[in-house]
């Protein structure tokens, strides 16, 4: 009896073992079969997905919509002056590029040979792979996408056809065989890569355009005899002002470089016990104060460096160099950024992808220090004085939602862009928050200092531009590769290691002709004069600059 119970629960286990087995056998040829169909739908998914990119943005001021293809070239559309073509060194894919007007407006010649055109392109000539690379970059990124959803399809059809059985009728399935549907596939796969190999020949006039390139010589063709001389012109118009801007730029960084030499003596330092923080806004892709800024940072060494936004002009793909060059401001230190109305979505993927923090509404740490910002809610058409909501929040709003997020977890510096946000967070009540930085208007305002009922206090501060660039008007602007044309300002963030409340301000001016002005220190707090209880309580292991709800008496 017990050999015979014994001998059923072998069996029982035996059998457990099999249906494990099989069920592993089952899985695993499951996900070869997806592998192998996926491997197959590739090609075809990507050639559908490359094929159907397209994007709308900006290069140089005027809006561009792209559209890939399988031309070779890149055709520049430009409506009633005719059509340009270069040799597309993505070959054999092209890409279709329709040019509109100016910002918002329609395209008109007056737009796309302007007096403002000429000078916003010579960004393009000066830096025309960064340039074009950050708009292609959008592209890639949409093919990708498309890609993507192409497989997805591709995929959810091989599991209907592994399911004919079930779904058709038997003489459909009769039909639908393993070799018909691979013949099918194979005609497909070779039709297409034919189509993409072996594009049409081009059909029109071509007029070949010598361009003269920053390390380069390239041809274009045109299909205009009048294109042909308006590029002509415009190139050599673009070339001679580059060169000025250039030259310009050299000169005042020179100028700048041995001014800042001469004075390292007297640069912003910390005292025993403080760390240092750096500050700046409105840096509007200038490349001369980016790179004195650079050089600032690296005798410093600071912290952290903390943006409160309106990195770029326009907020355009096409701005992708100037993220980059003002990625190197830090020098790997800690960044954090609250964008502003000239930045964009694009602007903050471009900053997340060169390794800054880009604040989004909740608490960060960034090197030592907890951080709380978010992006504007305005966004400044490109190229225009027009503003539109990138969300239905207003600026007072935006203020009181930061506030709300800082009070369930004060933070050392709160950054917003514009002074109405700002406003809001230090009229609250003991703002949550030791620094409060932001911009927006080009003038320096501060430092202001708001007592807490503790004894501790908040420094606010209305950073001026470190781009050097005059009132936010359109016609007013320095384009990224010139001197400034106001005084390019900075800051310096002196914190109290021990209660982590901020103790001092110092301002770095960068002035217009090349000299740089070290501002005296502003002392913003005497840590020595807290109550004692409430240097204990910040200088403890929760250390901060805000007393909790419980603590504050109102």
């Amino acid at each position: 009896m017990r050999t015979r119970r014994l001998g059923n629960v072998l069996a029982r286990n035996a059998a457990r073992v099999r249906s494990r087995r099989t069920l592993l056998t089952s899985v695993l040829r499951a996900l070869g079969v997806t592998l192998v169909t996926a491997v197959l739908a590739l090609p075809l998914a990507a050639a559908w997905g490359v094929g159907q990119a397209a994007v709308d943005d900006y290069l140089g001021p005027n809006r561009v919509r792209l559209v890939a293809d399988y031309s070779g070239e890149i055709e520049l559309d430009l409506g009633p002056l005719g059509r340009a073509y270069l040799a597309s060194p993505y070959a054999p894919v092209g890409v279709q590029v329709t040019v509109g007007g100016v910002g918002e407006s329609g395209s008109t010649l007056g737009s796309l040979f302007s007096e403002q055109t000429l000078e916003v392109y010579t960004a393009l000539y000066t830096d025309p792979e960064e340039a074009v690379r950050g708009v292609v970059e959008r592209l890639e990124r949409d093919a990708l996408i498309k890609t993507a959803g192409a497989e997805t399809v591709l995929l959810l059809g091989f599991a209907v056809w592994s399911l004919r059985s079930r779904l058709l009728a038997p003489w459909v399935v009769r039909r639908v065989t393993r070799r018909r549907t691979l013949a099918v596939y194979v005609t497909v796969t070779a039709v297409l890569v034919g189509g993409v190999l072996v594009p049409s020949q081009p059909d029109g006039p071509r007029i070949p355009v010598r361009l003269q390139l920053p390390d380069r010589t390239r041809t274009i063709n045109v299909d205009s005899p009048l294109l042909a001389d308006l590029l002509g012109r415009g190139i050599s118009g673009i070339r001679l002002l580059s060169a000025r801007q250039q030259d310009a730029v050299r000169t005042w960084e020179a100028a700048a470089t041995r001014s800042l030499s001469a004075q390292l003596a007297v640069l912003p330092r910390p005292r025993p016990g403080e760390s240092m923080a750096y500050g700046f806004s409105d840096l509007h892709c200038n490349q001369a104060t980016t790179e004195l800024m650079t050089r600032l940072v690296a005798v410093t060494n600071p912290s952290v460096v903390l943006d409160s936004g309106d990195d770029t002009v326009n907020g355009t793909a096409a701005e992708r160099g100037c993220i980059r060059r003002e990625i190197g401001i830090p020098g790997g230190r800690p960044f954090a950024v609250s964008t502003g109305n000239h930045d964009s979505d694009v602007t903050e993927a471009q900053l997340r992808a060169a390794g800054a923090t880009v604040l989004d509404g909740s608490t960060v740490g960034v090197g030592a220090w907890e951080v709380l910002g978010d992006d504007d809610p305005e966004r400044q058409v490109p190229f225009s004085v027009e503003r539109t909501l990138d969300r239905p929040e207003d600026e007072a709003q935006l203020g009181q939602r930061i506030v709300q997020a800082g009070r369930a977890r004060p933070v050392d510096a709160i950054l917003v862009h514009q002074p109405t946000a700002a406003a809001e967070v230090l009229a609250a009540p003991d703002p949550p928050a030791a620094l409060v930085l932001w911009g927006h208007m080009h003038a320096q305002v501060g430092p202001t200092v708001v007592t807490h009922v503790d004894g501790s206090w908040t420094v606010g501060m209305q950073q001026g531009t470190a781009g050097g660039v005059k009132q936010p008007t359109l016609a007013s602007f320095s384009t990224p590769f010139s001197p400034p044309l106001v005084s390019a300002d900075s800051y310096f963030y002196f914190r109290d290691d021990a209660t982590g409340l901020i103790t001092g301000v110092q301002a770095v001016h960068l002035e217009p002709n090349g000299t740089v002005v070290v501002d005296p220190r502003t002392e913003t707090g005497d840590v020595t004069a807290l109550p004692e209880a409430t240097r204990r309580r910040l200088a403890g292991p929760s250390a901060s600059p805000t007393p909790t709800p419980q603590e504050s008496v109102r």
